[in-house]
């Protein structure tokens, strides 16, 4: 009887000990899950963050290659009116030609760049920097000459910028013909501006923008 009863205790014993030790990895094992749980959501969010990071990055990029030469027109304000005041430089102004120009260039490659980019990815915010484009080139005179006389340095956003620099199809078709003329005795360039004579005209309804695209993807 002795026996009977050290037996069952004993059995008694390895069922409470199997029941405490199932509870045990029952808890370590909840909080493996709670852990696993924890390291997906930081996943999670770190992936979400590393997503959004290239759009800010876009949006800061775009501030600054719209808004570069303000910094520069802060400095220099004598060089305000020739970029949003329709003035052109004459000869006798306070202010040299050469320095207009530098300040046009400035402007032109970083609205140039803001374009590429714009085709590039489509998370970059080309609206409202089509019309901060288009304002600048439609308000200086400096901007429109720079852009004609140096056509051949804006090889991929060259056509995009004609079209915002313009109210209507027939003044772009006008400025490639004269630009075919101005190349001159350089044939290549010469063939570059006529095939984008015809990319335009073949396009009837296509925005601004796409034609950075276009070029970008034909490469020239």
């Amino acid at each position: 009887m002795g026996a009977e009863i050290i037996i069952s205790l004993l059995g008694f014993g390895g069922t409470l000990l199997l029941v405490t030790v199932g509870l045990l990895n029952f808890s370590v094992f909840r909080k493996q899950l709670r852990l696993a749980q924890e390291q997906i959501e930081t996943a999670v969010t770190q992936l979400e963050i590393s997503r959004g990071q290239p759009v800010i990055q876009l949006i800061q990029r775009a501030i600054t290659e719209t808004t570069d030469h303000v910094r520069v027109l802060v400095e220099k304000p004598y060089l305000r009116p020739y970029f949003y005041e329709d003035k052109d430089w004459r000869e006798g102004d306070n202010v040299s030609r050469d320095e207009v120009n530098a300040m046009a260039e400035l402007l032109l490659t970083n609205f140039a760049s803001a374009l590429m980019h714009a085709a590039a990815f489509p998370q970059y915010p080309v609206h409202g920097i089509d019309r901060i484009i288009m304002f600048h080139l439609r308000h200086s005179p400096a901007l429109r000459r720079f852009l004609l006389e140096s056509f051949d340095r804006y090889p991929l956003t060259g056509l995009t910028l004609l079209i915002l620099k313009n109210d209507a199809r027939p003044e772009v078709e006008a400025d490639l013909r004269h630009l075919i003329t101005a190349a001159g005795d350089d044939e290549r360039e010469r063939r570059r501006r006529e095939g984008l004579l015809r990319l335009f005209k073949t396009k009837e309804h296509t925005a601004a923008i796409q034609f950075t695209k276009y070029t970008m993807e034909r490469g020239h």
